[in-house]
């Protein structure tokens, strides 16, 4: 009777503790291979497109999910969305808490802060053997890439090039069948279309500077840091700082330039000859009825050169499961969650066996040929710490209490500030 209460309670015991373990908050557990995995994992993303088209991107999500499931039927993947607005902080304050999810999404410049920080897991030797590395092309991979230790995989990458108004292009001499490809004969148009009232350019100075001041200084045969040596106020630096203030002064650019966010709506309304533009513009265009654009190359000055960031998935360092999470990373930037996510979010696809989404789409299948021009930012721990540093100097400047050089020496103060708090 006793040797019988005693496996009552034993049971009893055994089925209290299968039941805690099978909450939402379940942990996944391996066979130590591998292969076995088991509980659930937490991926952190954002809203890719617009609100209308929330569902077809949870529809891309839930498809990822169950491709994953297959391998690991016992695995529950569960997304969860939050802004874009401060992601930075939210991530950052939940891994510091030692919470938050297993997988998130983040771009280069975040990445190197991430992992500087020791937030992050390197997943190179969690991928497997089975991992065709050579699916992406090296500039993929060197943007997942830290200190010789791969953070994560890519999803997607943007294409920065330009778009013009084909009715000021012609009103000014140009030729819609040609736009320009390099900086003097985009000058040549720009001033005459500044002259007939019309803006030159966008130049958002309060949006992030891959998408402003970067580009400029890359064409220029510049950089911001170059093997942990700042190198923003050289003299091809200093000559980007002179340019932006005279478009500024001669009215080439809007006279908000200072603190804008947007200047594509004065695009849009013909104000202006031309826009920086990404696969989301096309889309944008498309949409609104917006029929009178052309696309343009990225421009070239000392180099062709662009901004295109490279948007990847990566693993915490909190998780417990970083086997299982590496696993997911790798489900879901295979080729077919490639395509499906970038078909569905304009964004030319990181995998090559990807790249044929957009054959039917000539100016996508354009952006993607024009990937090799793409540099995907300031690869460094500092980098999202200086931005807001440098956008003051240049407001000072166009305000007009600081010289362009002023500006360029205080940018490069600012930079060698943060990396000796490194």
């Amino acid at each position: 009777m006793k040797k019988k209460r005693f496996y009552l309670i034993l049971t009893l015991v055994f089925l209290l503790l299968l039941s805690a373990c099978s909450g939402k908050d379940e942990k996944v557990s391996s066979d130590g291979k591998g292969k076995k995995f088991s509980g659930t994992l937490t991926v952190w993303v954002h809203p890719y497109v617009a609100s209308d088209l929330k569902d077809q991107q949870t529809a891309v999500f839930d498809d990822m999910a169950k491709q994953f499931k297959k391998e690991y039927p016992n695995t529950k993947v569960k997304f969860e969305e939050i802004p874009w607005a401060n992601r930075e902080t939210k991530i950052l304050t939940a891994l510091a808490a030692k919470e938050g999810p297993d997988v998130f999404y983040l771009i280069p410049d975040m990445m190197a802060q991430f992992a500087s920080k020791n937030v992050l897991t390197p997943i190179t030797k969690l991928l497997g053997d089975d991992f065709d590395k050579d699916d992406f092309p090296k500039s993929s991979l060197d943007a997942v890439t830290y200190k010789g230790e791969m953070y994560g995989l890519p999803i997607l990458h943007e294409v920065q090039s330009m778009v013009y108004n084909t009715k000021i292009l012609e009103e000014v001499g140009g030729d819609k069948n040609a736009p320009p490809t390099t900086w003097e004969e985009f000058d040549q148009l720009a001033e005459k279309a500044v002259a007939k009232g019309y803006f030159a350019r966008n130049f958002e100075g309060a949006n992030t500077l891959n998408s402003t001041l970067y580009p400029l200084i890359w064409q220029a045969g510049g950089d911001i840091i170059k093997d942990n040596k700042v190198v923003i106020n050289n003299k091809k630096g200093v000559k980007v700082f002179e340019k932006i203030n005279d478009w500024y002064k001669k009215g080439w650019i809007p006279k908000d330039s200072t603190t804008a966010l947007d200047h594509f709506t004065g695009f849009l309304e013909g104000k202006a000859l031309s826009s920086t533009a990404s696969g989301l513009t096309l889309s944008t265009l498309k949409d609104r009825g917006f029929d009178n654009y052309v696309l343009g190359p990225p421009l070239k000055g000392e180099k062709q050169v662009t901004f295109g960031t490279t948007g990847m998935f990566v693993v915490s360092a909190n998780s417990k499961n970083k086997e299982a999470a590496a696993q997911l990373v790798k489900a879901m930037t295979d080729t077919e969650g490639s395509k499906a996510f970038n078909k569905l979010t304009k964004y030319v696809p990181a995998r090559q066996s990807a790249s044929d989404i957009y054959n039917d789409d000539p100016e996508m299948k354009q952006m993607t040929e024009w990937l090799k021009y793409t540099k995907p930012g300031v690869i460094h721990p500092v980098a999202r710490e200086i931005m807001p540093k440098i956008q003051a100097e240049l407001q000072a400047m166009l305000e007009g209490s600081k010289s362009p050089k002023e500006a360029a020496d205080a940018s490069a103060e600012a930079i060698k500030g943060e990396i000796d708090k490194q």
